[in-house]
């Protein structure tokens, strides 16, 4: 996850390093955020393979792909690295929680769920410091190098230490059977839009946070690094909250909540954040929501088709590189066109949209609907 976020606050001090405009690299963290539309040719993989097995593979492809920029400090090695370690990303996220899908009970799901995501905001809490410390003692690809050593840490650490258990049935391991499953299925579609618009409204905002930061307050790097820190912060504050809380007033009800109020910041955020303090308690704030609703949603994404695990969450996945890819397109041209007020403006109104959605049409599984399913074939269960 440092991996993946630290393009955000470094994106200036990347494109200064490869002596490219800003907007280039934009590009380039547009076009990484569209690989994540592979995950549905890789979220079956670990039905059949096991998802351990798929976990200790992402890790070692995030650092044969952090290598490439440290090898070839040149701009299309440098697009070739943030592409790989989508890629690794979106093998690994759908493995993980499909993982905690097989072993632990949907009542304490959200629980498990909000743990595992600590390592999304430790990337920003801890990461992130770290990496502009990296970039001012060593240079602007340093942080690749020490990722790439700690990425084949962590495989190591998955084979030695993760239990085995999950996937590994042989089920829906083809394109064919995938596409049915998904077809047939209207509320993975729903998800799918939900997602691709939530994330479409946060990377709106996330893409110009850096220059943002740089340009109305002439932070250093490392203290943007230590602003980013406040990002991670309210992070791991919203997925503290939505492990103790989430389970008990009901996932649904909760990322309803959540990304109403992410929807109200978005609006406010570029008229209130006018002074330093004020705009980093406004980040805060709208991270912690965000994170919330995000948090709140995977164990509602994991009974959307219980025998199907693998091939939603990777679908999820999908959805969400789109989103993405769509908000860091649309971003930096908002922001060209005058501050920041146009860039919170279209992402609010894509929030509520997504929680209207999220409303009317994404829901749990039914009891009877899961027996159903579970005395079928994959194949039939489907259709």
């Amino acid at each position: 996850n440092t991996g993946l976020r630290m393009v955000y606050p470094f994106l200036p001090a990347f494109a200064r390093g490869l002596g490219v405009p800003l907007a280039t690299l934009a590009g380039l963290v547009a076009l990484r955020s569209y690989a994540s539309i592979l995950s549905p040719l890789f979220g079956p993989l670990s039905e059949r393979y096991g998802r351990r097995a798929m976990l200790v593979i992402s890790m070692v492809l995030f650092s044969l792909g952090c290598l490439v920029i440290v090898i070839w400090p040149e701009l299309w090695a440098f697009g070739l690295t943030l592409i790989v370690i989508a890629i690794a990303k979106v093998i690994y996220d759908p493995a993980m929680q499909a993982y905690i899908g097989d072993t632990v009970a949907y009542e304490k799901r959200g629980r498990s769920i909000a743990i595992s995501e600590l390592s999304w905001a430790g990337a920003f809490f801890l990461g992130m410091p770290l990496v502009g410390l990296a970039i001012t003692e060593w240079g602007w690809q340093a942080p690749f190098f020490w990722l790439a050593a700690l990425g084949i840490g962590g495989a190591l650490a998955l084979r030695g230490l993760l239990p085995s258990g999950g996937g590994q049935d042989g089920s829906a391991t083809n394109l064919v059977e995938t596409w049915r499953v998904i077809r047939r299925h209207r509320v993975i579609w729903a998800a799918a839009v939900y997602i691709t618009l939530m994330m479409a409204a946060n990377e709106i905002i996330l893409i110009v946070f850096g220059d943002w930061m740089e340009t109305s307050f002439a932070l250093t790097l490392t203290a943007l690094g230590l602003v980013s820190a406040v990002i991670g912060g309210a992070e791991l504050t919203g997925e503290l909250t939505t492990a103790a809380v989430v389970d008990r007033i009901g996932k649904r009800r909760f990322v309803i909540f959540t990304g109403s109020m992410t929807a109200f910041m978005y609006l406010v955020l570029p008229a209130i954040g006018l002074t330093l303090v004020i705009a980093m308690v406004s980040l805060f704030i709208l991270f912690l929501f965000f994170e919330m609703s995000v948090v709140g949603g995977i164990p509602l994404m994991t009974e959307l088709v219980p025998q199907a695990r693998g091939i939603v969450l990777s679908v999820v996945l999908a959805a969400a590189g789109l989103g993405r890819g769509l908000g860091a397109s649309i971003g930096p041209l908002l922001w060209s066109r005058g501050d920041l007020r146009l860039n919170g403006l279209v992402a609010a109104i894509m929030m509520v949209a997504a929680v209207l959605i999220l409303a009317l049409w994404v829901r749990e599984a039914p009891d009877e609907r899961e027996i159903e399913f579970e005395n079928k074939p994959l194949s039939e269960a489907g259709e």
